[in-house]
């Protein structure tokens, strides 16, 4: 139920919760920030988020997260982690791929606290309700201990079959820019004895850090894998070419990802504008004044194949945010 006080937008949800997560280091404050919006607006469970950053952003964190839960009370819970990786290597951990990412492959053991996560790039936009997302951990089989979707699912366009010098899940590879993870499941696997062997014998031909690790031990456990629609992380390879993502464009995107920065190097108007929305929306205001900056900027936006996509990367904000909100009476 979505209700307004004295002009301030507030969400009456249900008690169950998600659990979100995220790396963060050096200057992707401001990009994590309009992460946790997406999800809060989108959602109608309480969600709890599970923070990992580097001394520099932690008190920022906890400054900001404590004005919006004045907000939002239950409906945002939070807890700020330090970074930390094993004392052995911890140079190479530290800054394998893009500073402190690495983190993640770590988390089972970090947090023994927590038994089940979404863990998700600082470059994802929520586009539609976490809990549904969530709700795809009761569909893992026995085997399963994390879902992703694929790289890509053209041998064309994909990385791994075209340049990979390891070993990589199936035929196209995994993203893992978004990534359910069943932490009880990863620790009953052995997941973090896993990950040092792999790092020092593919240090070398790991461009991408700890996805390429993600990739070589599912590609010995494929088993271990639900694989996910290219909707909960639909990133410009599903659309710079044409529409590459029908799952997208008939149920619409539900988590889009400006991986490569696509949100800020003006060469994908259409992330762009869906990021620029999101960046202006001020938690507990009107949640519509979003949904029509989507539509602004997208229609200003210099055309492109991914704008094309206009009708997919909408379909869920225009549902979600036309229905679940009461605007106040006036």
């Amino acid at each position: 139920m979505f209700c307004s006080r004295d002009n301030v937008y507030y969400i009456t949800k249900n008690v169950n919760r998600v659990v979100i997560s995220f790396v963060v280091c050096d200057s992707r404050f401001n990009e994590s920030l309009n992460l946790i919006k997406s999800s809060l607006l989108f959602s109608s469970s309480p969600l709890h988020f599970i923070i990992f950053a580097d001394d520099k952003l932690r008190n920022n964190f906890s400054i900001t997260l404590n004005k919006w839960k004045k907000i939002l009370g239950d409906n945002l819970n939070f807890e700020i982690q330090r970074i930390v990786f094993p004392e052995e290597h911890k140079e190479e951990w530290m800054n394998l791929f893009s500073k402190c990412a690495a983190q993640r492959l770590f988390i089972p053991k970090l947090i023994p606290h927590v038994d089940a996560m979404l863990y998700v790039d600082t470059d994802t936009i929520f586009l539609g309700p976490p809990e549904q997302l969530w709700d795809l951990f009761s569909q893992f089989n026995a085997t399963q201990i994390s879902a992703m979707s694929l790289e890509d699912d053209n041998p064309n366009v994909s990385w791994y079959p075209r340049f990979a010098k390891h070993p990589f899940y199936g035929k196209y590879g995994l993203n893992s820019g978004v990534m359910l993870m069943n932490l009880t499941r990863m620790r009953e696997f052995a997941w973090v004895d896993y990950v040092t062997p792999i790092m020092l014998k593919y240090k070398l031909y790991i461009p991408w850090g700890d996805q390429d690790i993600i990739n070589i031990i599912f590609h010995y456990h494929e088993e271990a894998v639900y694989l996910l629609s290219c909707r909960y992380n639909y990133r410009t390879d599903q659309c710079m070419y044409g529409d590459a993502c029908a799952d997208a464009t008939d149920r619409g995107v539900f988590i889009l990802h400006g991986s490569r920065r696509a949100f800020h190097n003006h060469k994908q108007p259409a992330f762009e504008a869906i990021y620029r929305a999101m960046d202006e929306y001020k938690v507990g205001g009107d949640p519509s004044e979003v949904l029509n900056n989507m539509e602004k900027y997208l229609d200003a936006a210099q055309e492109s194949n991914c704008g094309n996509q206009k009708n997919g990367l909408l379909k869920l904000p225009r549902r979600i945010l036309n229905n679940m909100y009461v605007k106040p009476n006036r």
